[in-house]
């Protein structure tokens, strides 16, 4: 099960991410999709994704002691809720930047913890 946690979570960390680079694009060229990436889309995904880190990425990590795979998976979080919760006191750009940077760390945080599970990854 965790290892589908883990597949899903980067689906839906690799979905984040091609969230934010593409809405700038898409509501440019077409500004009536506005409507349809409001603050939900945002809650959602965030939601999403730190259900995910925490039921597939920390009790996992606690078990074969990758603390830096918690690190980087806490960071990723720590952006994206960041993000989210200051959304309307930062420029458009810096909040996509902070989310687009926090997916990348979600995605290498869930891929590293499938290697571990798998002992491919000796390094602690």
């Amino acid at each position: 099960m965790s290892k589908l946690l883990d597949r899903f979570g980067v689906c839906a960390s690799t979905v984040c991410l091609i969230h934010c680079v593409a809405t700038p694009f898409v509501i440019f060229f077409f500004p009536s999709f506005k409507e349809v990436f409001n603050e939900e889309t945002h809650e959602v995904f965030a939601v999403l994704v730190v259900g995910l880190v925490g039921a597939a990425v920390l009790p996992h990590c606690k078990k074969h002691g990758h603390k830096d795979i918690i690190a980087v998976a806490v960071a990723g979080v720590a952006l994206i809720l960041g993000a989210i919760f200051f959304e309307d006191s930062m420029p458009l750009a810096f909040h996509y930047g902070l989310t687009m940077i926090g997916s990348i760390m979600l995605i290498l945080a869930h891929l590293k913890n499938i290697k571990v599970r798998h002992g491919n990854c000796s390094h602690k």
